[in-house]
């Protein structure tokens, strides 16, 4: 907006008017890559924030299924153990691919 309500009229103005516009887009462009840089920041932390949540809660499923199936605390934090040591490890991997796979999806590194 401000590129063109303060560029556009300046541009007619002989000599520094281009001069003007040109300074204008690139006030301008530095604002909107400080705007972008802001936006990714609280991106990557809010996703991180989701996949933490995700972990946690994915963990929390898990035990509460082990519970019912008539597992004891016990066995859930014997290691080794089956539950500590290998499905819980298993889950944990498949999780990371998953955000890995994601990620790929969506054009990240």
């Amino acid at each position: 907006m401000n590129y063109h309500v303060i560029g556009a009229p300046l541009t007619a103005v002989p000599i520094v008017g281009d001069t003007v516009q040109r300074a204008v887009g690139v006030g301008t462009a530095k604002y909107m890559k400080e705007l972008n840089d802001t936006v990714d920041a609280e991106t990557r932390k809010n996703m991180v924030d989701h996949f933490e949540n995700g972990e946690n809660q994915m963990n929390a499923m898990m035990h509460e299924v082990a519970i019912k199936k008539g597992l004891t605390e016990e066995e859930l934090d014997a290691s080794p153990g089956e539950y500590e040591d290998h499905l819980q490890t298993t889950a944990e991997n498949w999780y990371q691919y998953g955000i890995e796979d994601a990620q790929k999806k969506m054009g990240q590194p």
